[in-house]
């Protein structure tokens, strides 16, 4: 972001303070009250510096920054599993149609091997090989 400064402007003019007449009180009760007012600010102040949090380190937050992103791989993963339920919808149409493309067949296929990258769930696990099994298994008859 490039920002440009053309010059300060011309400023306003300030009015000139009004001088009262007369001074209330003298010199000593002025030193006093600000004798008071140091004090108990100083006091406040060290009470507040004590009750203040230790400032945490910023490798801490550098950290926080490395540390992966799990909602960004769960989104990843849903998106492909939504590609591969439109890929399985078209290949479904097309067995009620009679005519499987091969193409979204091999697509098929290339889906659940890259689903399966990461995959912990055994029983999420057999259902893709079971997926890429028939997707296999129909190419190959489409082959003959």
């Amino acid at each position: 972001m490039v920002m440009r400064i053309y010059g300060s402007g011309k400023t306003d003019q300030t009015k000139s303070a009004r001088k009262s007449s007369k001074a209330s009180g003298d010199g000593a009760t002025f030193a006093q009250s600000i004798e008071q007012s140091s004090s108990s600010s100083a006091a406040t102040g060290t009470a507040r510096a004590a009750q203040s949090a230790p400032v945490t380190a910023v490798e801490s937050l550098l950290s926080l920054q490395e540390a992966p992103d799990a909602a960004g791989a769960q989104s990843k993963g849903l998106a492909r599993a939504r590609d591969m339920l439109d890929i399985l919808e078209e290949v479904r149409r097309g067995l009620l149609l009679g005519a499987i493309p091969q193409g979204k067949l091999r697509q098929l296929a290339q889906a659940t091997r890259q689903q399966r990258e990461g995959l912990e769930d055994p029983a999420l696990m057999s259902i893709l090989d079971d997926i890429e099994l028939r997707a296999e298994v129909e190419l190959a008859k489409l082959e003959q």
